[in-house]
């Protein structure tokens, strides 16, 4: 008995023992699956969204437009859920969803196989353009929801396969184009906005209970349709969708709708006053431009150019700065000169002296407004050129806080610095007087007047660029106390001024050398409020600490890295469109180094080694962690190097 319950009790475990080896083995072939089908999945994503980007660029490249698509549509078409592809939509899996691209002045005829491998494409709108040739196919858009290729120059039949491929689809508006043949038999349940009005379309409309549920509005203005649908009977022998109208496939010419032959002849008094109509309407035409002309001038002329404590400067902001001013004279308020000029304190000792009431009489040109206040050139009346910052967000500020901080600025003498020349301080008003460059701020330079007669900014003169804003920060970290953090607080492309120096050698034709100055420096302490108005504020330590945490000398270095992608990308850093540093690493990641590149310098191939060893420098100081973003001497050098031409190594890739 007790031999049995042993043998019973061995075939037991080895039972177990099969059981359990059985069910091991089976989960390890399942991972084995999963993890041979994730890899297959990750591989077919990365193929899919190869193709997404070709046909996408493909399609870049097969048309023209006045949005400059060539230089806005490089690198990853999406990052995360957002695209910085102009008229570019994503979903949360980084892929495209949408294009629009109404009224972008498009030019040229897609390709028949256009998007065919943005697969997960749910909405296509190009209206308003001027696009030709034959409708696309969109083959392989099982997505594909809503269609508008409406007020465009579409020739040729609509392809069938509108109404039997695109299931899904909800909207189509093919209106005011050239389209021919027969209408093709919709029978998508969802579609609930339809239009083909304004076309040369002909024959039988599909009686089909999708289409009976529109207007007859929606097929109005063809060449000769009927059916009940626009109430209008077919007589015998009209085409059908089956059998298209003769030569709704071929290339010959578009058929034109003849005139109403049925409409009486106009009396000769109408043709008269017609003709007079005309006449006037036309002289009217001519004369409304002109004198919208003048009156514009007149206004930006006398908007722009006043004088600076007048009360004639409301139209600028300025007309109350000379009386709030004078609030502030009997204030008791120190100077480093007596006089007259009491209240404004100087810091350059080489500068033309000057006092209030002749700055308030000079004529004055707003530059622009930003963040710290209202920037004016003012001309003074014994010659200097000046500007002037009217501060704004600073009344609570002290005495004594302010001077001090203007002593510390007025002190700085660099040349990729603006010089502080005078400053004046009031309980209502703050003003701060620089040195005027002649030139514009590197933003006008990179971004302005983007299409045809532009100047482009070239490499040599944007590597120029980059070391002296690099060295001008440099030297704000050096000069300013430990205290003043960050030294700079404001640093963003509007805020360096570039001007051009003759060459140094004489006789040889070289190019002007760009010189870059920083300006609007050192005011992030006197803000504790308003810190998040400044350049400094968009680091990610200050987007994690809710705005409280105070921020170090690598604030600045961040701000530089993306004013450097700035001049290799020729991108602007928009909030809206994401992280402009990590849209660029992603394009490094997927091998689409030179697509990052402005397409104002791509050409210079030679220099592409140098180009994107500084975009690796401007992601190193653009890093989400300040411990991991070098300090601002260690980019110094590592721009330098880049200058030298040590940059060669990188030219292959």
């Amino acid at each position: 008995m007790s031999g049995s319950k042993r043998d019973d009790r061995r075939r037991w475990r080895l039972w177990r023992w099969a059981v359990v080896s059985f069910v091991l083995a089976t989960a390890a072939a399942a991972a084995a699956a999963v993890e041979a089908g994730g890899a297959e999945a990750t591989e077919l994503d990365l193929e899919e969204r190869r193709d997404e980007r070709r046909d996408l660029l493909a399609l870049r490249d097969t048309l023209r437009s006045a949005l400059d698509l060539h230089s806005n549509w490089t690198g990853p078409p999406c990052h995360g859920g957002r695209s910085r592809w102009r008229g570019v939509s994503c979903d949360g899996d980084g892929r495209v969803v949408g294009v629009a691209l109404d009224g972008a002045q498009l030019t040229g005829s897609l390709p028949r196989g256009a998007l065919r491998g943005v697969s997960r494409l749910q909405e296509l709108s190009l209206r308003g353009n001027a696009l030709h040739g034959a409708l696309p196919g969109l083959e392989g858009l099982p997505r594909l929801r809503a269609l508008d290729l409406s007020s465009n120059r579409f020739s040729g039949p609509i392809p069938r396969g509108y109404a039997t491929t695109l299931r899904d689809l909800a909207r189509l508006e093919l209106q005011d184009n050239l389209l021919n043949g027969t209408l093709p038999a919709f029978r998508q349940r969802g579609l609930v906005v339809f239009n083909v009005s304004y076309n040369f379309l002909q024959g039988e409309v599909p009686a089909t209970r999708t289409l009976r549920r529109f207007p007859a509005s929606a097929f109005d203005h063809n060449l000769k349709l009927c059916s009940e649908a626009v109430n209008a009977e077919c007589r015998e022998g009209t085409p059908s969708s089956g059998a298209p109208a003769a030569g709704a496939g071929s290339d010959g010419p578009v058929v034109r709708p003849a005139g109403d032959r049925d409409r009486p002849a106009r009396k000769h008094t109408q043709f008269w006053l017609a003709t007079w109509s005309v006449v006037a309407m036309s002289l009217i035409a001519a004369l409304v431009p002109f004198a919208a002309v003048l009156i514009f001038m007149h206004h930006k002329k006398k908007g722009r150019e006043v004088r600076l404590g007048g009360r004639g400067a409301e139209v600028t902001g300025a007309g109350d700065i000379k009386d709030k001013a004078e609030q502030g004279r009997g204030s008791g308020s120190r100077s480093t000169d007596s006089g007259k000029g009491a209240e404004l304190q100087f810091f350059l000792d080489d500068s033309a002296r000057f006092d209030l009431d002749e700055l308030f009489r000079s004529t004055a040109e707003m530059l622009g407004k930003g963040r710290l206040g209202i920037t004016y050139r003012v001309t003074l009346e014994a010659g200097p050129v000046v500007v002037v910052k009217r501060l704004r967000n600073m009344a609570h500020v002290p005495r004594r806080d302010f001077t001090h901080t203007m002593q510390l600025l007025g002190k700085l003498r660099h040349e990729n610095v603006v010089h502080l020349a005078a400053a004046f301080y009031s309980k209502e008003e703050k003003l701060v007087v620089y040195e005027h460059v002649p030139g514009c701020s590197l933003f006008q330079l990179l971004h302005g007047n983007r299409g045809e007669g532009r100047t482009p900014l070239p490499w040599p003169a944007r590597l120029s660029i980059a070391q002296g804003m690099a060295r001008g920060l440099a030297y704000l970290h050096q000069s300013l106390p430990y205290f003043h953090r960050p030294p700079h607080g404001n640093l963003k492309s509007s805020n360096v001024l570039v001007f051009f120096s003759a060459p140094a050698a004489k006789g040889k034709q070289q190019q002007k050398q760009a010189v870059p100055k920083l300006t609007d420096h050192g005011f992030h302490p006197l803000l504790p409020h308003h810190a998040h108005r400044l350049a400094a504020a968009k680091c990610p330590e200050f987007a994690r600490g809710g705005g409280g945490r105070r921020l170090s000398s690598r604030a600045d270095v961040y701000c530089l890295g993306v004013v450097l992608l700035e001049l290799v990308t020729g991108k602007v850093p928009v909030e809206e469109d994401g992280d402009l540093a990590e849209w660029a690493r992603l394009a490094l990641s997927h091998e689409w180094s030179t697509d990052i590149l402005d397409v104002e310098i791509v050409a210079d191939r030679g220099r592409h080694g140098d180009m994107l060893r500084l975009t690796e420098v401007a992601l190193l100081c653009a890093a989400p962690e300040p411990d991991r973003r070098p300090k601002v001497q260690d980019v110094v050098r590592m721009i330098d190097e880049i200058a030298a031409g040590d940059g060669a190594e990188l030219a292959g890739r």
